[in-house]
């Protein structure tokens, strides 16, 4: 892996180990809903002046792309933002040292998803580091 991927793998890792962290604690303050809907203001907020900066960029993929990549596009925002929700919701009704690593499972999805759906190879290692990980993250949350 190149060392650019890895810093941005921890930069990615840091960011969400701290979304949640700042999840957890503005749940002290205002209901799962409120939460969801404030963060999606926020994002509207601090992202359309990023998007109409690179407006000619996001142009070009759009224009650039076949009819699929805006709808899987659209896909990914609508199922994320959910996942956000019913993180959210789950958060609020539970320890957030249990709730977050347990929502951490989703790479096994992903992992299944790709093999059936994109093509994409299974090895032993992958299906065993897939399996370890998920089965570690849920005995972590015991």
């Amino acid at each position: 892996m190149e060392l650019s991927t890895v810093l941005f793998l921890l930069l990615a890792i840091l960011g969400w180990g701290l979304g949640a962290f700042f999840d957890k604690a503005c749940l002290k303050h205002m209901d799962p809903s409120g939460a969801f809907y404030v963060r999606s203001l926020f994002m509207i907020f601090i992202f359309s002046p990023l998007v109409l900066w690179k407006y000619p960029q996001t142009r070009q993929a759009l224009l650039g792309s076949d009819k699929w990549g805006p709808i899987f596009v659209l896909g990914s925002v609508i199922v994320s933002m959910g996942g956000v929700f019913f993180y959210l919701k789950a958060l609020s009704g539970g320890a957030a040292t249990k709730i977050v690593p347990l929502s951490s499972t989703y790479p096994f999805v992903t992992f299944a998803l790709a093999v059936i759906f994109l093509g994409e190879n299974i090895t032993m290692n992958k299906l065993v580091g897939t399996l370890l990980l998920s089965g570690g993250i849920y005995f972590i949350s015991k």
